[in-house]
C-alpha cells in the first residue's frame, strides 16, 4: 500500500489551503443541512465532571511527570513531527479521509455537517468544563517551553482540539465501524499533535479522550444519533469502496 509522507515544507501551505477550501465547502448551499439532527439533545457538563477529574496540582510528581514529556517533545521535534501537528491544527472532518479511504467531505457532504452538528453540543460540554477548571496553559508558568502551532488564551484543561478528535472518531467509527481502528488511531493522533507541539500538558489530552469518549458514547444512544444514522446508511455506503491503490498507509 502506498505511504503518504511529505516534508514541513510541502504540509504547511497545503494545510493551510486545505483548510480554506474545506470552510468553504462546509458553507456551500449544497453542503448545508436544512434541518439540525442533533435538535433536543441535551448533554450537561455535570454529568461529566467526576470522569473528567482534576489536573495534577502545581509542584505534584504528576506534573513534574507532564513536564518532563513536554520538554523531552521539545527536545526530539523534527521538521515531520512539527507538520503533523499542523495538519491537525484545524477541527476538520476531512483529516478522517485517509483512514475512510474515500473523501469524506466531497463524498457524504450531508454526513459531515450532521456530524459537525452533534460536535457543536460536545464542544459546549467541553467549553463549560474547561472553564471551570480554568488551568492554565503549559506556556504561561513556564518560559522554557516554545511551543510549535500557534499558542491560545483559552484554558488547558481538557484539551478541546483532542476532546474534539476523539468524539469525531468514535462517533464516525460508529458510523462505518469497517473503518473503526483507522479512525480511532486519528483521532488519538489529533490528541497528543498538541503534546507535541507544547500547547497542552499530555495529562489534559488523556482527560480529553476520556471525556470525548463518554460523550460519543451518550450521543450513540440518543434518538437522534440513530435517527441520524439511519438516515446517512446510502451516503456512507458509498465512502466504503476504497481507491485503485487501496487504503493509503496512516502511519510508518
Amino acid at each position: 500500500m502506498p505511504s503518504i509522507r511529505h516534508s514541513r515544507a510541502e504540509l504547511l501551505p497545503i494545510a493551510l489551503l486545505a483548510g480554506a477550501t474545506i470552510a468553504c465547502a462546509w458553507l456551500s448551499p449544497e453542503a448545508t443541512a436544512t434541518d439540525d439532527p442533533a435538535l433536543g439533545l441535551e448533554l450537561g457538563g455535570a454529568r461529566y465532571r467526576g470522569l473528567l477529574g482534576r489536573p495534577p496540582a502545581p509542584g505534584s510528581r504528576a506534573e513534574a511527570d507532564d513536564l518532563a514529556i513536554l520538554r523531552w517533545n521539545q527536545r526530539t521535534r523534527s521538521p515531520a513531527t512539527v507538520a503533523e501537528s499542523w495538519s491537525y491544527l484545524d477541527r476538520n472532518p476531512g483529516r478522517f479521509s485517509a483512514a475512510i479511504g474515500s473523501d469524506l467531505l466531497k463524498g457524504a457532504p450531508a454526513v459531515v455537517q450532521g456530524l459537525l452538528a452533534f460536535m457543536k453540543r460536545v464542544d459546549a460540554v467541553k467549553d463549560e468544563l474547561k472553564n471551570q477548571v480554568g488551568r492554565p496553559r503549559p506556556y504561561v508558568g513556564h518560559a522554557d517551553l516554545r511551543p510549535c502551532v500557534p499558542l491560545e488564551d483559552s484554558w488547558s484543561f481538557p484539551s478541546g482540539h483532542a476532546t474534539w478528535y476523539a468524539a469525531a472518531a468514535q462517533l464516525l467509527a460508529d458510523l462505518l465501524p469497517e473503518r473503526r481502528e483507522r479512525l480511532l488511531e486519528v483521532g488519538r493522533q489529533g490528541g497528543f499533535a498538541r503534546v507535541n507541539c507544547g500547547v497542552h500538558y499530555p495529562s489534559d489530552v488523556l482527560a480529553s479522550h476520556r471525556l470525548g469518549e463518554a460523550i460519543s458514547r451518550d450521543v450513540i444512544a440518543s434518538p437522534q444519533w440513530q435517527r441520524f444514522r439511519e438516515q446517512s446508511r446510502a451516503s456512507l455506503q458509498t465512502l466504503l469502496t476504497p481507491p485503485p491503490a487501496g487504503l493509503p498507509v496512516l502511519v510508518d
